[in-house]
């Protein structure tokens, strides 16, 4: 609401005066009369001022609502960095600030500990944690296709030319907490585990989830490989830091992975949240869908003009998004088939969990909003 000083009300109300005055000085009436009645009017003129203006403060007031994300300048946090580049969060009377951390666990955290009250992150990661305690729900869908890469160090390439070359080596993740694990560790346990390698076979590392983070690694040699994602092995290739020897992008990779069309990042609450305010659980799931519809009906090299892209980031994120133009979903509305997929991995990447088999992840699907399909 908009608020003024005593000094700008009370100029307000002099010129509301002097402006009543001219009304009624004509009319011929005793001046303690006129100057009388001319404060009433003045006043009306200005009570009636500020309530138009209340009016139009309280229809324009924008609601602050904090969202953790991954990133920056990654895939998954990219179309909500959008978003408020575009005005999307404008458009639907939000005020969107962007939390950026090293992984999926960790937006988690912010989540259950209401530093965030919106998350985009991988769904199997908010599904492990449901296991425990079914608290997160999914608001909307942001990716078409997971587009994960397993980035082995360039100057390994004599040494490890199949996965099962890892065995015994230190590999980076997306950054697990103290109570969640990413999607990134899964997807590689199960890779791993069908290429004979079992979980404490390896080191994990965390990666974070910015080129900043991945890359020093490699360059200062302290991971050997990276459980990664697009456009980010795509950019290791370009400037030799890496080579990729899975990717989900990949048509025969992806044929042997279990659910490797499963719905990956989402627009992810607490279930308590969106009961007490739906309204602006509501206007979140448009502000994410006007970006995706942005992304769909736009070039890639337009999008790379709005990001404001450095070269390096952009030219690998031209060649991704030409190479796999279904990446982000176009419309945020969740695919049937797509949830299917994404229970076949769950169950594969976590058959180690009794519960994780028999896990339903319909049970935290909230479409009414973001809409559904095939």
């Amino acid at each position: 609401m908009l608020r003024f000083s005593h000094s700008t009300m009370g100029f307000i109300a002099i010129h509301c005066l002097r402006d009543s005055s001219k009304l009624h000085t004509a009319h011929g009436k005793p001046r303690a009369l006129q100057r009388r009645h001319g404060f009433i009017v003045a006043w009306g003129y200005f009570l009636g001022l500020m309530l138009a203006i209340s009016g139009w403060a309280q229809t324009h007031r924008l609601e602050h609502v904090t969202l953790s994300v991954p990133g920056p300048a990654g895939s998954v946090s990219l179309p909500i960095e959008l978003a408020q580049r575009i005005g999307a969060d404008k458009a639907e009377g939000l005020a969107l600030s962007l939390k950026f951390v090293n992984g999926g666990g960790v937006a988690i955290d912010d989540l259950l500990n209401g530093n965030a009250d919106f998350g985009i992150f991988g769904l199997p990661a908010a599904m492990l944690h449901n296991l425990k305690k079914p608290s997160l729900v999914a608001l909307a869908a942001v990716d078409g296709r997971p587009l994960y890469s397993l980035v082995v160090r360039a100057d390994l390439r004599s040494k490890v030319s199949r996965i099962e070359d890892l065995r015994g080596r230190k590999i980076g993740i997306h950054t697990d907490s103290l109570v969640a694990q990413t999607t990134s560790r899964q997807i590689l346990n199960l890779v791993l585990r069908q290429n004979g390698i079992k979980p404490d076979e390896i080191a994990y590392i965390a990666a974070g989830q910015s080129w900043e983070t991945q890359s020093a690694l490699f360059i200062g040699r302290l991971v050997d490989a990276i459980m990664s994602d697009e456009p980010f092995g795509t950019r290791f290739s370009k400037e030799k830091l890496g080579f990729t020897i899975y990717s989900t992008g990949d048509t025969a990779d992806a044929s042997s992975t279990p659910g490797a069309g499963f719905l990956r990042a989402a627009l992810i609450a607490r279930k308590d949240t969106v009961e007490a305010n739906p309204e602006v659980a509501r206007r979140m799931v448009k502000v994410v869908q006007r970006s995706l519809q942005w992304i769909a009906t736009h070039k890639s090299e337009e999008i790379a003009d709005a990001m404001a892209m450095s070269p390096s980031r952009r030219a690998s994120f031209v060649d991704v998004s030409r190479k796999f133009p279904n990446q982000y979903s176009p419309d945020g509305k969740f695919s049937k088939k797509q949830l299917v997929e994404t229970g076949i991995f769950f169950r594969n990447s976590n058959s180690d969990w009794p519960d994780a088999l028999h896990y339903k992840v319909d049970h935290m699907i909230i479409e009414r909003w973001s809409g559904s399909k095939p």
